[in-house]
C-alpha cells in the first residue's frame, strides 16, 4: 500500500550515511589505484589516435572525481550595476584605513 501521508516510514533517518556507497567508493579507489598505470597508457593511445574520442572517453572519466551540477531551484534577481575600478580601489583604501 502506497503511503499518501508524507511522513517517511522506514530506511534509514536522514543524515544517515549509505554503507554500501561507501564501501563501493572504497573498492574503486582502490582499483582505480592499482591501474593507474594502465589507465594513463590507454589515455596516452588514444590522445594519439583520436583528440575527440580522448575528449570524450575524459568526461566520462573525470564524472567520477568531480562534484555533480545539480539544478538550483532558488530565484534569485541579481541586480548589475556599473562598475567602476577607482571607486572601488578608494573603498578598498578607506577600509584599510579604518
Amino acid at each position: 500500500m502506497a503511503n499518501t501521508t508524507g511522513k517517511k516510514h522506514g530506511g534509514r533517518e536522514k543524515g544517515t550515511p549509505n554503507k554500501l556507497d561507501k564501501e563501493a567508493r572504497a573498492l574503486f579507489i582502490d582499483t582505480l589505484g592499482k591501474h593507474s598505470g594502465n589507465i594513463d597508457a590507454a589515455f596516452a593511445e588514444v590522445f594519439k589516435e583520436d583528440k575527440t574520442k580522448f575528449l570524450e572517453l575524459f568526461s566520462k572519466y573525470a564524472q567520477y572525481f568531480t562534484a555533480k551540477k545539480t539544478e538550483n531551484s532558488d530565484t534569485v534577481k541579481h541586480e548589475f550595476v556599473e562598475f567602476d575600478i577607482k571607486k572601488a580601489l578608494e573603498f578598498v583604501k578607506t577600509k584599510e584605513n579604518d
